[in-house]
């Protein structure tokens, strides 16, 4: 499973990677920098591998290992971590199965590295860093996704206490045992992606990615049990964040700010365990640089990675290789966050660590299935349940250019194939999705556009094919588009706002909760109360002692 051989390890080489993404980093106490995240195919799917450079000058990156699995397994979502007792761990997720696995080097800063056989640690997705606590444990963020994620990559090999939810996983020895403790389950989360860090007061608070930004929860029993999430305020566009307590005592929280899409990513500082974020230092403002990773090394720096336009779900090579496809590394020390620019001698911003080129191989996307009439037909005799969607996911529209629709004619075609799955109507749709010109991914204005107007009639009860005239689109790929982006549908979107607004107006105001039921879309005060009891497992007036 992990590849060190260099000759084997030639055929993952940058060359022959069309797309790359989501990365980690780790230094080490001899100087010594290693970089993963994962690529393989086209997408994420089978196939998928994790890729592991180092490096002993932060300038010139080799690639020592690859984690893969052979057969129909993606390996995905590698993190590195130094723990106290200075080892290396290269973690990184298999699916189908659940697997957490980690391989683990004694002394990172060796000329030989010797790596141990990789062992499953958990039970789920690992994403982000483990954290240390003051008593001595370690707690590994590891996550059961919502079951409809990644479905037809999963369901083979779910077990029935796959229950979904943003665990942590204890060890008190050092990593030689693991024991899972408890999850929270914050509404509208998104992957988790969750972090755990220490409070002053020793409670563990964790933040997980939403579709409204990052929530928060907390616990006060080392990790058994969590509160019931809430949005933490720290906002963010549905993506991975990275926080963590330095040396200093001060948090840091690298995040997107004032955003549109993945741009303006950010590391700020708090000086009062998270109440405010005073201090702040724009690391990169271009669009699409996502997921970032840190770590503080002995030397006083904080060492930070990200990645930049992966190259991934494109509908061929040149859109793909149109990306800048770049890891990209950051160093900087905590002065230069409170000085909102770089002070620091030795820090800097935006370095290139990898960036694919040309590509060696021929055309990995000739390889797919471009004959719409054998998809259509395995499609058919598939038996397949939700046809349309998988129609959708195999030919996307790029959201910039999906005003070059014929929504009326999509709709109507869609509508007809509902009432009677015919071959020659499958092939239409098809035909019309194929006709639309192909331009370069960026943002998802369609989705903005839906949530900036559900934010500005969040009183009216608007339907999605209300919304889908007003925007003149096709109403079943709104629905599509909205949910396969957010991760949640057009009415549990507006019902959230209006649930966070009450909640707002519930602990800053002194209205009568009948009026907060009117100005939050809800038709009346018992309705409201009804809706709200069910949601926080308190009545409004409750909520409004606990807090205001």
């Amino acid at each position: 499973m992990l590849i060190t051989d260099q000759k084997e390890l030639e055929k993952y080489s940058d060359p022959h990677r069309v797309w790359q993404g989501i990365p980690g980093i780790a230094h080490t106490k001899g100087g010594r920098t290693f970089i993963s995240f994962y690529s393989g195919d086209v997408k994420e799917t089978y196939g998928n591998y994790a890729v592991l450079l180092k490096s002993d000058n932060e300038k010139d990156y080799e690639q020592i290992a690859v984690a893969k699995k052979e057969g129909q397994f993606r390996v995905f979502d590698p993190v590195l971590w130094i723990d106290p007792l200075g080892r290396l761990w290269f973690i990184f997720n298999v699916m189908p199965g659940e697997q957490v696995m980690a391989s683990i080097c004694e002394d990172p800063d060796a000329e030989k590295l010797v790596w141990s056989e990789p062992r499953q640690i958990g039970r789920g997705i690992m994403m982000n860093k483990p954290v240390v606590l003051s008593t001595g444990e370690w707690l590994f963020p590891i996550a059961i996704w919502k079951l409809d994620i990644y479905n037809e990559f999963r369901k083979s090999h779910l077990r029935e206490d796959d229950v979904a939810g943003s665990y942590v996983y204890k060890t008190s020895d050092c990593g030689q045992t693991f024991q899972r403790l408890g999850m929270s389950d914050v509404r509208s989360r998104s992957f988790d992606e969750h972090m755990v860090y220490e409070q002053e007061n020793g409670v563990l608070k964790m933040l997980v990615r939403t579709t409204y930004g990052i929530a928060s929860a907390c616990s006060y029993d080392r990790g058994k049990n969590w509160s019931k999430g809430e949005n933490s305020g720290l906002g963010g566009p549905c993506s991975r964040f990275y926080i963590s307590r330095l040396n200093s005592g001060r948090l840091l929280l690298i995040n997107h700010h004032n955003f549109k899409g993945r741009n303006n990513l950010t590391a700020f500082l708090s000086e009062d365990d998270g109440k405010t974020w005073p201090y702040s230092l724009l690391l990169d403002e271009r669009k699409q640089v996502s997921y970032p990773d840190a770590m503080e090394a002995d030397n006083g720096f904080i060492y930070i990675t990200y990645d930049r336009e992966r190259g991934c779900f494109k509908n061929n090579l040149v859109d793909a290789m149109s990306d800048a496809r770049e890891i990209l590394t950051c160093k900087l020390k905590e002065a230069d966050i409170m000085a909102g620019k770089l002070v620091s001698d030795g820090a800097y911003l935006k370095n290139v660590v990898n960036k694919l080129g040309e590509l060696a191989d021929p055309d990995p996307f000739a390889d797919s299935v471009d004959d719409e009439l054998a998809f259509a037909k395995s499609l058919l005799e598939g038996n397949e349940e939700d046809i349309i969607g998988k129609v959708f996911a195999h030919y996307p529209v790029n959201c910039i250019n999906i005003y070059a629709l014929d929504a009326k004619k999509l709709d109507s075609l869609i509508a007809r194939f509902r009432e009677k799955p015919e071959l020659d109507v499958l092939l239409q749709i098809i035909e019309v999705l194929r006709c639309v010109p192909k331009a370069k991914t960026e943002l998802y204005p369609v989705v903005e556009r839906v949530k900036q107007y559900i934010e500005e009639n969040l009183r009216e009860d608007v339907s999605v094919a209300n919304l889908a005239q007003e925007l003149k689109i096709s109403v079943y790929y709104l629905a599509h588009l909205f949910k396969s982006v957010t991760g949640t549908t057009v009415t549990e979107y507006r019902n959230e706002l209006r649930l966070t607004k009450a909640k707002l107006m519930l602990i800053q105001t002194d209205v009568p909760i009948g009026q907060v039921a009117q100005e939050t879309g809800f038709a009346n005060a018992s309705y409201f109360a009804e809706v709200f009891a069910k949601s926080e497992k308190i009545s409004p007036t409750e909520y409004r002692k606990y807090h205001k």
